[in-house]
C-alpha cells in the first residue's frame, strides 16, 4: 500500500513512464492468477491479463521490475514492464514454504518471510537464488510456526508481522502476536521486549494482517490488526522501530465499525479502511488515524467483496471490489472521498491487490495537504489563439486539464504537475488533441485533481 509525498520524488523511484500506469492482480482462487495494468488516471485505460501469475499471490514494484510472490506455488516471478510484463525468470523458493511478501533492501538484496517453515530467505533479485537463511523459530507459538507474513522497511531495520496463530485451533490468535524487527546491515534479529529470551515487538492486538505502512520518520510503523474474526478486538497502532516501543492502538475496530481488513494513510489527519461488519458486508471507511475520531462510511457492499484499499501517494485511492456481476477496480478522491469512477473497472478476474510503481519506504505520509484548487482566468481572453492558464493545488500534485466545446465533448486533454509552491500554468495553443487547430468559439477549460474540479471559459478567435 503506496503514501504521499512529492510526485517529483516519486518520479525519481519509478522508470520514465511508469508512473502513470499500476498493476492489478486479479483471481478467482481456484484455477489461476492475473495481473492487469490500469492507468492511474481518467480515463484509467486497463490493459486486461498482462501476465499469469499464481491464484494466491502478492507483488511488488522495485528498480522498474514487478516481482510477484507466488504464496502457495511457492515461487518467485518477476516481471519486465519494459518487455510487455513478460517473466524474466520464474524460480522456486522452496517446497512448501509459503512465502509471503518481500521487501528490498538498500544494499540491493531482497528479503521474503516465509509462513509454513520457520525462515526468512534473503535472495538475489538478479536471478532468485537464495543467499542466506534465517530461523524465526524463536518467535514461534505452541504449534511450532509463528506465521510471518507481512513487511516494510524502514531505513536498515526490516518489520515483519508475526501473527503466532494456533493452527490446533482453526486458526484462532495464540496470543502476543509480534513486529519482529531484523537488523540488515549487520544481519541479526533484535530482540524487542525486555522480557527473558529473544521476542519482537508485543503488539496491542492479535492478528496483523494488514500490510505494514511506514510513517514519514524514517522510524516508525504502522500496523493493522484483524484480532479474532467477528470480535472486535482489532485496530491500528504505531511502533517505532528505533526504541522498539507501540503506541497502543490509536485506532479501534470498535470506532471503525467492524473487523479490520486492510487501510491505508493518505496524510496525517485522514486515513482509509476497509471493514467487514458482523453480517460479513464490508465497507470503506474515512477516518483520522490520530485517534480513530470522524468515522465516516464512503462505500459499502452487500457482501465480503471490498478487499484491497491503496492510495497512489498523490491524489487519488484505489480500491478493489469482488462485487459478483460487478468486480473491478474503483477510483476515489483520497482527500475529499469522492468517487470518481461512475463504476468499478473491469480488469478480467476479481482484484485483490493494487501494486504501484514506487517504494513504500520512500513515499510515507509526511504532511497535510492546502486547499482545493484555483484556477485563475485565462489570459489573454479571447485567445487567438494562444493563452496562458494559472492556477494552484496542492504542491507537486498532479493535475488534468480538459478542453470542452458548448456541447460537453472533450476536444483535448493533458495532465500538468504543479510546482512545489503549488503554483503552475498551461498554454492553450488552441489545437485539439490530434493537433489540428480548433475553430474559433467558446470553450471550458476545466482542471480536476483529488476529487476536486474546478473550470473557466474562454473564447477562440482566429
Amino acid at each position: 500500500m503506496i503514501r504521499r509525498l512529492f510526485l517529483g520524488m516519486l518520479l525519481l523511484a519509478a522508470p520514465v513512464g511508469a508512473w502513470d500506469e499500476m498493476l492489478v492482480l486479479t483471481t478467482d482462487y481456484a484455477t489461476y492468477g492475473g495481473a492487469s495494468t490500469m492507468e492511474r488516471n481518467d480515463p484509467w485505460t486497463v490493459d486486461v491479463d498482462v501476465a499469469v501469475i499464481s491464484a494466491d499471490a502478492v507483488a511488488r514494484w522495485h528498480d522498474g521490475l514487478v516481482y510477484v510472490v507466488n504464496r502457495g506455488a511457492s515461487n518467485l516471478q518477476v516481471l519486465d514492464p519494459g518487455q510487455g510484463y513478460a517473466t524474466a525468470y520464474q524460480v522456486g523458493l522452496g517446497v512448501g514454504r509459503n512465502p509471503q511478501d518481500i521487501v528490498f533492501a538498500a544494499d540491493g538484496t531482497a528479503w521474503i518471510p516465509c509462513y509454513d517453515e520457520a525462515l526468512l530467505l534473503e535472495v538475489n533479485p538478479v536471478d532468485g537464488s537464495i543467499i542466506a537463511t534465517y530461523s524465526t523459530a524463536a518467535f514461534a507459538d505452541a504449534d511450532g510456526l509463528p506465521e510471518t507474513s507481512l513487511s516494510v522497511r524502514q531505513g536498515d531495520l526490516l518489520a515483519i508481522t508475526c501473527q503466532r496463530l494456533d493452527r490446533n485451533d482453526w486458526w484462532q490468535p495464540a496470543g502476543g502476536s509480534q513486529l519482529l524487527i531484523f537488523d540488515l546491515a549487520v544481519r541479526n534479529w533484535i530482540d524487542g521486549d525486555a522480557a527473558p529470551g529473544l521476542q519482537g515487538v508485543i503488539l496491542s492486538a492479535t492478528n496483523p494482517s494488514s500490510q505494514p505502512e511506514p510513517v514519514g520518520d524514517g522510524r516508525r510503523v504502522r500496523i493493522g490488526s484483524a484480532g479474532q474474526y467477528g470480535v472486535l478486538d482489532g485496530g491500528i497502532e504505531t511502533v517505532d522501530l528505533v526504541a522498539r516501543t507501540s503506541s497502543g492502538l490509536q485506532v479501534t475496530e470498535l470506532q471503525l465499525g467492524g473487523d479490520l481488513l486492510d487501510f491505508t494513510v493518505v496524510a496525517p489527519d485522514r486515513g482509509y479502511a476497509v471493514i467487514s461488519d458482523a453480517a460479513f458486508h464490508t465497507s470503506l471507511v474515512a477516518f483520522d488515524p490520530r485517534d480513530g475520531s470522524g468515522v465516516a462510511t464512503v462505500v459499502s457492499t452487500t457482501g465480503y467483496d471490498l478487499v484491497d484499499v491503496a492510495f497512489d501517494g498523490v491524489a487519488n485511492v484505489y480500491l478493489c471490489d469482488r462485487s459478483i456481476g460487478g468486480a473491478g477496480v474503483r477510483v476515489f478522491g483520497a482527500f475529499s472521498g469522492v468517487e470518481l469512477t461512475t463504476t468499478p473497472l473491469g480488469v478480467g478476474r476479481p482484484p485483490f491487490l493494487i501494486v504501484l510503481p514506487v517504494d513504500p519506504a520512500l513515499t510515507a505520509v509526511t504532511g497535510t495537504p492546502p486547499s482545493p484548487l484555483v484556477l485563475k482566468a485565462p489570459f489573454p481572453n479571447p485567445a487567438n489563439p494562444t493563452t496562458r492558464i494559472e492556477f494552484l493545488a496542492r504542491p507537486a500534485e498532479r493535475l488534468r486539464i480538459d478542453i470542452m466545446d458548448l456541447r460537453g465533448r472533450r476536444q483535448r486533454t493533458d495532465h500538468i504537475v504543479a510546482g512545489e509552491d503549488g503554483h503552475g500554468f498551461w498554454v492553450f495553443d488552441g489545437r485539439d488533441q490530434s493537433g489540428a487547430f480548433l475553430p474559433s468559439g467558446v470553450y471550458t477549460v476545466g482542471l480536476s485533481g483529488d476529487g476536486v474540479r474546478t473550470s473557466r471559459s474562454i473564447s477562440l478567435v482566429r
